[in-house]
């Protein structure tokens, strides 16, 4: 393979935009209709939340296990013997109901209910305070607003993984890790670039960027927003494609990764005995020549979207990506090296708001565990604010593609030169 271009952060007046790929219906794997993640996800969660997934499971776990009548069929008969002694004595009506505290709600308050997910139900303000990993029983807390696959029991589940979430409240109060490389990808980010200097794009490009902003279309999103803030880089892109191929990194229990808008490398710059070896760890589809060790994704939502499923989305990408660079890293290594550096990024769009994250992997924290994955916000721009702040994301998107591209080199050159 030629070896790739050294690093030229400086840029010239990048050309008009590539096509990028517009939205489609995603497809979420094995879920189907009516969708919702396998007994076994919430069997071994930590914590339940009580989203409505989780409703929809227990429902489905009562209807497997109706409530025995015994008990009630029995206080039934006593009762009604009781309140036909007391009506020939005149007493009221209201007595009569209120006997023995009134109805019998038995099938309501002693339900025994399926051991699995029928917990102690505690109240939380939110899904987003703090979840802890624990060998306690399962515990069931707090709402969801919606109905989705990136709900809080997903994100439980992937803290359950050591795949942790920005800014996430570890139990013994330590301060999440960030990046060792965190002030070389700040500076990759403020790079200038002539395409997108104040003083050469006019403010009617920021006042057209805005009003395409405003649709509630996320696939008009993907058509006529993201390649004004992606430009034309030359980075093999795809988006919208099922990673069916990759290994699951939440037991087969969750959605496959489905990005928006990835960056990879073409299949052939890879050698062949790499993309054998690393198959299931790299390569996203078997379908198509879609580009492979993918590092860089984007998750974009309309104004109607959610910041749970974009960041939801986002989380589980990053940690794909980070795998996926950490295999290149150790190819043929006796020893994995965990360098704490970031390697893999992922951005979500939402409403106008361009948000960059980055991901690294640590060690294992202990014997027979897996290594941890963090996800580090690296910076938000409000892209329709102001044409200074439009211009400064959208330049810091297009320097982070390009990082990551330089990384993805990096490792599949030295990927390359071990396998021959």
């Amino acid at each position: 393979m030629a070896r790739p271009e050294k690093r030229k952060w400086q840029r010239a007046d990048d050309p008009p935009p590539d096509p990028v790929p517009s939205k489609k219906a995603k497809s979420r794997g094995a879920f189907r209709s009516p969708p919702n993640f396998p007994p076994e996800f919430y069997d071994n969660l930590s914590t339940i939340w009580l989203t409505s997934r989780a409703k929809r499971e227990l429902d489905r776990r009562n209807e497997d296990h109706p409530p025995s009548k015994s008990a009630s069929r029995l206080v039934g008969r006593h009762r009604s013997a009781k309140v036909a002694a007391l009506g020939r004595f005149g007493v009221s009506e209201l007595a009569l109901f209120a006997t023995d505290g009134g109805p019998d709600l038995g099938d309501l308050r002693g339900y025994p209910g399926p051991t699995s997910i029928a917990r102690a139900m505690a109240s939380t303000p939110s899904a987003s305070s703090r979840r802890t990993q624990s060998t306690k029983p399962t515990t069931v807390t707090s709402k969801s607003r919606r109905s989705s696959a990136y709900d809080a029991n997903f994100e439980q589940h992937l803290i359950d993984n050591n795949i942790y979430p920005p800014l996430y409240d570890f139990p013994d109060d330590r301060e999440p890790p960030e990046p060792a490389n965190w002030e070389e990808i700040r500076q990759a980010l403020k790079v200038p670039r002539g395409s997108l200097s104040p003083s050469t794009v006019p403010n009617s490009a920021f006042k057209d960027f805005q009003r395409r902003n405003k649709t509630k279309s996320e696939g008009t999103i993907m058509r006529n927003v993201v390649p004004l803030i992606a430009g034309n880089i030359n980075i093999p892109n795809e988006g919208h494609i099922s990673f069916t191929n990759l290994e699951s990194i939440t037991n087969n229990t969750t959605v496959n990764p489905v990005p928006d808008f990835f960056d990879g490398a073409r299949p052939g710059d890879l050698d062949k005995k790499v993309r054998e070896d690393l198959d299931k760890i790299i390569i996203p589809s078997k379908k198509g020549g879609f580009p492979v060790a993918p590092n860089f994704f984007l998750e974009a939502k309309s104004s109607g979207g959610t910041v749970e499923v974009a960041d939801g989305q986002a989380v589980l990408d990053g940690a794909h990506g980070a795998i996926i660079m950490h295999a290149l890293q150790n190819y043929l290594q006796a020893e994995p090296l965990y360098d704490g550096n970031a390697y893999a990024f992922t951005s979500t769009l939402l409403g106008g708001t361009l948000t960059l994250y980055a991901h690294h992997i640590t060690a294992p924290v202990g014997p027979g565990q897996r290594p941890c994955q963090h996800t580090t916000q690296l910076k938000a721009y409000a892209l329709t604010g102001d044409h200074d702040v439009w211009l400064e994301g959208t330049g810091a998107f297009r320097n982070l593609r390009v990082l990551a591209k330089d990384y993805r080199d990096r490792f599949i050159e030295t990927a390359n030169a071990r396998a021959r």
